[in-house]
């Protein structure tokens, strides 16, 4: 029990407590004879506060900036172990995050100054041809083979001409390989049938008779008389490259000793 003013029992209860404290004082004021200031005897019943529902208070306002604790700022350092602690992206996004979010985007697709692509290799179907290496012209001085001067026949030359199978045997003289009118008009005459016969080739065999002391000496003979007949069939027209002259040297080599100076003349489909 305590006592209690009129103005401190106004800003110390509510007005319903007010007035049941009001009500028990006046049946306590009946009883109790006035003397002195007015003063009052508070009885209070605890089950009575019970009953009175207290008023709401606001809800304070919402802070944005959520105070974390050190344990949760380490959850927060450390990355998750595994995909299922993985933080998911929040679902709603305001428009001006979506705004930026697209304008951030479209920048990162598409660059300032976009290149080409490089183009795909490509495979030939087939190798490339080998190089075709063409040499350079070179002028070659062509060195035509000289023509030997023609043998012109001399009166007294000895020698005969007698045909032989495909051919012309002519004579001379021992020691001596000048041809005479005769003998040169024999060999013009087997011109005559190698120009009639291109496939041909004409075979020169040269003999001499022996020397004495001087077994070189028939050779020498039968080589210049071989040379007279080419110098005469070449300057009628007969290349070189049809004509084959045989030095034999001496005509005891042959089957023939007499003539033994002499040349015998045949085409190459004669020769037997």
């Amino acid at each position: 029990m305590f006592l209690l003013s009129a103005p401190s029992l106004q800003r110390a209860f509510s007005p319903r407590m007010r007035l049941v404290i009001s009500l028990t004082g006046l049946a306590t004021a009946c009883v109790t004879p006035f003397s002195g200031p007015a003063l009052a005897q508070v009885t209070t019943d605890t089950s009575a506060l019970d009953s009175i529902t207290p008023a709401k208070k606001p809800a304070p306002a919402a802070n944005n900036t959520q105070k974390t604790s050190p344990h949760t700022r380490d959850r927060a350092k450390t990355p998750p172990r595994n995909s299922h602690e993985t933080a998911k992206p929040a679902a709603t996004t305001s428009p001006a995050t979506a705004a930026t979010a697209g304008t951030t985007g479209s920048r990162t697709a598409t660059p300032a100054h976009p290149g080409k692509p490089p183009p795909s290799p490509t495979i030939p179907p087939a190798p490339p041809p080998l190089p075709v290496l063409t040499p350079p012209p070179i002028p070659v001085e062509l060195h035509p083979f000289p023509m030997p001067p023609d043998p012109a026949p001399e009166k007294d030359a000895v020698g005969i001409a007698s045909p032989i199978t495909g051919g012309m045997r002519i004579t001379f003289a021992p020691d001596s390989a000048k041809l005479n009118t005769e003998t040169r008009a024999a060999i013009l005459a087997v011109v005559q049938s190698l120009k009639e016969r291109p496939e041909t080739r004409v075979m020169v065999d040269a003999t001499s008779s022996d020397a004495t002391n001087d077994p070189s000496r028939p050779r020498r003979m039968s080589l210049s008389r071989g040379l007279v007949v080419r110098a005469v069939l070449m300057n009628a027209g007969i290349p070189s490259t049809r004509i084959y002259v045989r030095v034999i040297g001496s005509s005891s080599k042959t089957d023939l000793l007499n003539p033994a100076d002499r040349v015998d003349i045949r085409r190459s489909d004669a020769v037997p």
